[in-house]
């Protein structure tokens, strides 16, 4: 199992190495490519179309995004209707609450994959 063991502004601890922001797709932690998001959209409060793929893939129960410490990271309707269309539960919760949710999620057999944002 994935061990998210700390989250702080601008960092998370996962299975012992620290991201800045991350992909976490059942087993597999995927690094958020800050550079690309930038160039692509100015910001790392969006979520981009590979970044959607991964999180759909593996026929996933839940996805779960952490929004960042005050909410800024945009689920656009697009991506929650993806979601709705492939039958998968979505939850959105600020990144403060996403150790707590994910564990008990995961705890309860769920297979989650999860985008933690962890500015803004």
């Amino acid at each position: 199992m994935v061990k998210i063991e700390k989250v702080s502004w601008g960092k998370v601890k996962v299975n012992g190495q620290i991201y800045h922001q991350v992909l976490i797709i059942g087993e597999k932690v995927l690094a958020r490519d800050k550079e690309k998001l930038e160039n692509l959209f100015g910001t790392t409060h969006q979520i981009g179309d590979w970044e959607q793929k991964e999180l759909l893939s593996g026929k996933p129960d839940i996805v779960l995004i952490a929004t960042g410490w005050s909410g800024v990271l945009k689920v656009t309707e697009e991506f929650k209707k993806k979601i709705e269309e492939a039958g998968i539960e979505l939850r959105v919760v600020l990144t403060p609450k996403i150790v707590k949710e994910y564990y008990q999620l995961v705890n309860q057999g769920r297979q989650v994959n999860c985008l933690i944002h962890t500015t803004c």
